[in-house]
Parts: structure tokens; C-alpha cells; sequence
């Protein structure tokens, strides 16, 4: 893709505040863990969908090292089992859409599984064209300082919570899931950082009472919502919202309301297929307090 000047000045604004107008150097950024686990931490999180697969194909160890490239802060990942009890990357419960192969990964083993090919990889590159296990992910997030949001499509969750603590991740993963599987989860290991989704402040509250140490909810809901968000807020819990339809969508053309209004109801982390371009809005936003309205098409 050829970027034209206007676009490669948006870039810029990502690593200098200068290039954005403004003359004081920009703070250094916590990682998103550190972020989440701390009261005092103000910033803005972006969260690139099932990896940055505008350059790899989705939830491939390829995808995660592009999404740290990139500046995202934290990658989503969809974690499901096979036949023989192994845990891999995989969105939907079939593997035909993204690789060469057919059949439901349940029903596969792992060889079975890491024999197929991911579609739009390099088979010169086998983080770019092979299904990683989630224990291959951990460690590369781990290597690569992003948090995993790991959205957690198997009901395996023994061996979510074992691959976690086998290898001492608990700063490297947050978890999604309703809460009737992250809370026997969490009576496991009161150490994980977890996120349920939400859609009212009454459920929100039914959650917390019961894991008063939340950190942060998912909003699942298609817009934003100040007084959810405001109420989630006002118990010191941040919030997380997808912004792929109402944000994304406009912004394939260059229209920057839609992500700009989640971020003015407050949403803390915003899950995007697009961090190449919301990213340097953001930024903007949290150096001058103004979201453009405009930007280069996310395309």
C-alpha cells in the first residue's frame, strides 16, 4: 500500500509528540498490565483484533509480532482445544476458513492440526502459516511485552488455567469469558487478571460484589454508553468495548466519529481491526484532548 504525505505525518505522531504540535516529551507508557493493575494509570489502550491481520493471518504468532510492530497494546487471541487436550489459536470451531485443511478442532489432534497450512501465509515462515498453540503465544507475548486478551472459546478451562500457571503468565494474559467460567477460575487462582463482559450497571454490580478485586469489564454492547461506562468508572473498575461496526466500518473511509465517540464516553481499551490508524488518533487525543474527526482512510 503507498501512503500518501498527509498519512505518513499521522504515522509520525505515534513515537514523537512533536510531530503532533506539541513541544514537551511524551511520558513513557506502561504496559498494558501494569496499566490495568494500577488506580493511578490514565491511558488509552488499543487492542488489535485476533491479532493485526491487515498483515498476517489471524491469531498466528506472525499476527502477534505485527500487532507489537504496529504499537497496539494488547493483542486479541481466540484459544480453543483439540481432540488430545491441547490448546490453539483458532477463532471459529472449524478450521476451514483459515487454513487448508477441513474438520472441527475438537475433533483434531494437535499434529493433525499444526499440519495444516494458515491461509495467506509464507511457507517460508512457519509463524506465518502454521496454528500455534497457546503456549506459544504466551511465550511470545511474554518476549514481546503485550498482554494476551485471550477470548476463551473452550470450556476447557483447566487447561486455560494450567497453561497460565505452568508457566508463571498471569502478567501476560487477560482473560474473557462469561463470569460462570471465569469465577471457578478464579476460586482456583485469585491471581488472574480476567474481564467479564457486561451490559447493565446491575450485573456489573452482581459481578463485583462478587470479585471485588475486577479491574476491568467488557461493555457488550454495539455503541457506547456514558452512564454504563461513567457507572463502571465510579467503582474504579476500567471498561473495554469492541469498536469494529460503529468505529472501524466509518473509518475504512476516513470518518473518525465513530471511534471518537467511544472514546469520549470514556472506554479505556478499544479492540480494533484497524490500530494502524486509531492508534495515532488516540495519541492525539491524549496529548492535546482533541479526537479528530477526520484521518486517512483505514484501508
Amino acid at each position: 500500500m503507498v501512503l500518501s504525505v498527509r498519512a505518513l505525518a499521522w504515522i509520525g505522531c505515534l513515537g514523537s509528540v512533536a510531530a503532533c504540535g506539541s513541544g514537551t516529551d511524551e511520558p513513557e507508557r506502561l504496559s498494558a498490565f501494569d496499566c490495568l493493575t494500577s488506580d493511578a494509570c490514565a491511558q488509552r489502550l488499543v487492542v488489535a483484533h485476533r491479532g493485526y491481520h491487515r498483515e498476517q493471518p489471524e491469531n498466528s504468532l506472525a499476527a502477534i509480532r505485527a500487532t507489537a510492530a504496529v504499537g497496539a497494546d494488547l493483542v486479541e487471541l481466540d484459544v480453543r482445544h483439540t481432540a488430545d487436550g491441547a490448546l490453539v489459536l483458532m477463532h471459529d470451531s472449524s478450521v476451514q476458513r483459515t487454513t487448508d485443511g477441513v474438520g472441527e478442532v475438537s475433533e483434531l489432534t494437535l499434529a493433525e492440526v499444526q499440519a495444516l497450512l494458515l491461509d495467506g501465509g509464507d511457507p517460508g515462515d512457519p509463524e506465518s502459516c502454521r496454528v500455534p498453540t497457546f503456549e506459544a503465544a504466551l511465550d511470545l507475548a511474554r518476549e514481546l511485552g503485550l498482554l494476551i486478551y485471550l477470548d476463551q472459546k473452550t470450556d476447557r478451562t483447566d487447561l486455560v488455567l494450567s497453561a497460565i500457571q505452568a508457566g508463571e503468565h498471569h502478567r501476560d494474559v487477560l482473560v474473557r469469558d462469561d463470569w460462570a467460567r471465569l469465577a471457578p477460575m478464579l476460586d482456583e487462582d485469585g491471581g488472574l487478571l480476567v474481564m467479564p463482559p457486561i451490559t447493565t450497571l446491575e450485573e456489573f454490580g452482581v459481578i463485583q460484589a462478587a470479585f471485588p478485586g475486577l479491574r476491568i469489564v467488557e461493555l457488550a454492547l454495539g455503541g457506547p454508553s456514558l452512564e454504563l461506562t461513567e457507572g463502571v468508572h465510579a467503582a474504579g473498575v476500567r471498561v473495554q468495548q469492541d469498536v469494529l461496526a460503529l468505529g472501524d466500518v466509518p473509518a475504512l473511509v476516513g470518518d473518525y466519529t465513530g471511534w471518537k465517540g467511544f472514546v469520549l464516553a470514556g472506554v479505556d481499551v478499544l479492540q480494533t481491526d484497524n490500530p494502524q490508524w486509531l492508534l495515532p488518533a488516540l495519541r492525539q487525543f491524549e496529548q492535546t484532548g482533541e479526537f479528530p474527526d477526520q484521518g486517512p482512510p483505514a484501508m
